[in-house]
């Protein structure tokens, strides 16, 4: 079996190319929220930046790369479209849940390049039936964000052959699924959130990985630390950075609007003390999720695995989406009817992020549970 020797990128290209993906998504972000999906440019836009290649493994040309340029990545792509970050999100995601399959999977995606949109529905659903040389697949798959132009989607199910249900993720070209267009939630609408339809599929086993693979990690101790790591010391981070700096941007225009009114002598909604201080306390909350995504994913492209860090990671995660929804709040309530109009980038933000922390990685009451367990247990605190 030959090895694609494309040239690998270094990981530090990709907040490089998000500021270009972050112009395109931009331009595109309010056509993107009344089509519920992105423009086709937007998710090139992603592609060309390297997010489809960033957790690729170098032998195919991938970046094999970091968690913390990652993080600053969708932070940057979230600044102008927040659901085209969350979309470069979930291709990071399948590029390095993809990394755990067997060579013969990975050549087959990857032979011709590392710059591939992978999509993938994550719940186990549908039918799951073991056959010789591997699985037939039949049903429907909610939530694959950025499915539409994806040329291979991932679904998970339960595989019944082995005694014991054992979840698995099974990889579609695109000709062996439909989508279905059932994404019309009230936040994050350009991501395209679509359903997938598998009728009778074959899929061989080199096209299929344990979630237990994805969860603990599958790399051996030369692997990059993105192979090597338990998933749930990054996953939120793909889910929350993008909310970073949608925020940011929404508190920079918010600024700008309300100091250009004074200026003009139409408003003095900026000396209002109750203002001043929803402002300067949104401006807070916003810079302490930065830190707190930051520190996770320093620690993530460390490698050093110890009791807690896990724990600690999750906790941050949902504590810096708790942040973001009240800095969100605060600012759409100081915007008034201004910030309420379908034209205002602010609403749309406003309600992103509710959306961004509704997703089960960043819930505060699981991730309590466990640090709580972990302190309680006689853990250390760092």
């Amino acid at each position: 079996m030959s090895v694609s020797t494309h040239p690998v990128r270094e990981s530090a290209a990709l907040p490089d190319g998000a500021r270009s993906a972050r112009t395109v998504a931009r331009e595109h972000a309010a056509e993107a929220d009344r089509r519920y999906r992105l423009d086709p440019a937007a998710a090139e836009a992603l592609t060309a930046a390297g997010f489809a290649r960033h957790f690729v493994p170098a032998r195919w040309g991938g970046s094999a790369g970091g968690v913390a340029d990652a993080a600053r990545a969708l932070s940057i792509v979230g600044e102008g479209c927040m659901s085209a970050a969350w979309t470069g999100g979930v291709m990071l995601a399948l590029g390095r849940m993809c990394a755990n399959l067997p060579e013969e999977g990975q050549q087959e995606i990857w032979g011709d390049g590392p710059d591939v949109h992978l999509a993938g529905s994550v719940l186990p659903a549908g039918r799951v039936e073991a056959v010789p040389g591997g699985w037939r697949l039949s049903g429907e798959w909610p939530y694959a964000s950025g499915v539409d132009f994806a040329r291979w989607t991932s679904v998970g199910g339960l595989d019944h052959s082995p005694g014991e249900p054992v979840f698995r993720h099974f990889v579609l070209p695109r000709g062996d699924y439909t989508v279905r267009e059932t994404w019309r939630n009230v936040g994050l609408r350009g991501t395209g959130s679509n359903s997938v339809v598998v009728a009778d599929a074959f899929v061989p086993r080199h096209r299929s990985f344990t979630h237990a693979a994805v969860l603990n990690g599958s790399g051996s101790a030369g692997d990059p630390p993105c192979h090597r790591i338990p998933y749930k010391l990054f996953n939120g981070i793909l889910f929350v950075a993008p909310g970073v700096g949608a925020i940011r941007e929404a508190l920079h225009e918010w600024a700008r609007w309300t100091a250009g009114r004074r200026e003009a002598n139409r408003s003095r909604t900026v000396d209002r003390p109750s203002v001043r201080f929803a402002v300067s306390t949104a401006g807070t909350e916003v810079d302490t999720a930065t830190m707190l995504v930051a520190r996770a994913a320093a620690a993530a492209d460390l490698a050093e695995v110890t009791p807690e860090l896990p724990v600690r990671s999750t906790r941050d995660f949902a504590a810096a989406a708790d942040l973001l929804v009240a800095a969100a709040d605060r600012l759409f309530r100081v915007s008034g009817t201004h910030g309420q109009a379908e034209s205002n980038p602010i609403q749309r933000v406003w309600r992103d992020v509710h959306c961004m922390a509704g997703h089960s990685a960043l819930q505060p009451d699981q991730s309590a549970d466990g640090w709580a367990n972990h302190v309680l247990g006689g853990g250390s605190i760092a």
